[in-house]
Parts: structure tokens; C-alpha cells; sequence
């Protein structure tokens, strides 16, 4: 049965999974919804304990919630919502990697497996994606320049050539009063 607050967590993730970010579409399905603190754990159904999560992400985390030991380590999972996951991690765009930035990081990236194949491709795909809409919109651009400057080319020809035509018709009517003179 779905959970009640399904459609409203989906929403609030825009589809898309609070951990890795992997989307329904790159799923073929919809995904699970993961309480941050577990209900094993005194977690409860309010909505910014509810996490919008993949099948992978929502296994790796399993009932996982910092103790006070945990937490004086470095040792803490990175809400989606609360934290600033770019302050922990960052994306080697070379290789599609997650790299940590400190403890929380480190320790965020190795519970969710986060650097596993099937993320580093999806992240590279994504990456070759926005490499590839930013083309075609410089390209699209370029387009709409080089439109500009044939419609002025276009109108410079067809003025010239109203111009030699008036000047035809001119010649024209000039031999023509030639002769008549003669």
C-alpha cells in the first residue's frame, strides 16, 4: 500500500531521489519514501522526516540514525532538504566521482555507496546531457544571427536589383526617344 503522503514527497523531491538524485524517469518507476530518523528510532510521518528515495539509497541508509557518538565522529547522514550537501561533496566533473569535503561527507558518500558504477555513469550522462542542451543553444543562437544577416543580405539584393531594373527601364526608354528623334 502507498504511503499517504506519497504524491506530496514526490513533489517536494521533484521526482527525483533525496540522496542520489537518480529520477523516476531514469527509473522507469516511482520511487520509495525513506524516513530520515526510522520509525525504529522514535522517526515519524511528518513530512520533513519523509525522504524521497531510490531503492538502492533507501537499502544502503537501512535503519542507519546517529548516536551521539556517531555524531561527535563526523558520522551523519546529510538531510536533503536541511543540509548543504555542496559544503560535504563535490562532483569531480572528469570523472563523475563524489568526492568528500569532511567526516559528514566522507561518511555520507560510503553509507549510500554513492560512488557505485551505476551513479557515475548516470552522473556523466547527465553531465554529457547539459554539455549538449548548452550547445544547441548556442548553436540555436548562431542560427538566429546568421538569420538576421541573410534577411539583410536578401534585402540589399533586392534593392540592388530594383535599382537595376529602374536603371534598365531608363536605358531603355532613353534608346527609345533615340530613335524616335531619328
Amino acid at each position: 500500500m502507498a504511503h499517504p503522503k506519497l504524491q506530496q514527497v514526490r513533489q517536494r523531491y521533484d521526482y527525483q531521489c533525496g540522496y542520489c538524485g537518480v529520477g523516476e524517469a531514469d527509473v522507469g518507476g516511482i520511487l520509495t519514501i525513506d524516513h530520515f530518523r526510522p520509525r525504529s528510532r522514535g522517526g515519524d510521518n511528518d513530512g520533513d522526516n519523509l525522504v524521497y528515495a531510490c531503492a538502492r539509497c533507501n537499502a544502503y541508509k537501512g535503519d542507519f540514525y546517529p548516536s551521539e557518538e556517531d555524531l561527535a565522529e563526523g558520522r551523519r547522514l546529510l538531510h536533503p532538504l536541511h543540509d548543504n550537501v555542496a559544503e560535504f561533496v563535490r562532483e569531480v566533473e572528469t570523472t563523475g566521482t563524489l568526492e568528500p569535503l569532511n567526516e559528514a561527507g566522507r561518511f555520507h558518500i560510503d553509507l549510500l555507496r554513492l560512488n557505485r558504477p551505476a551513479l557515475i555513469q548516470h552522473r556523466l550522462q547527465k553531465r554529457l546531457v547539459r554539455v549538449l542542451e548548452r550547445q544547441i543553444y548556442i548553436l540555436a543562437e548562431e542560427i538566429k544571427e546568421l538569420q538576421l544577416v541573410i534577411d539583410a543580405q536578401e534585402e540589399y539584393l533586392r534593392r540592388i536589383k530594383a535599382l537595376l531594373e529602374d536603371e534598365g527601364q531608363d536605358k531603355q526608354g532613353q534608346d527609345e526617344q533615340a530613335q524616335d528623334e531619328h
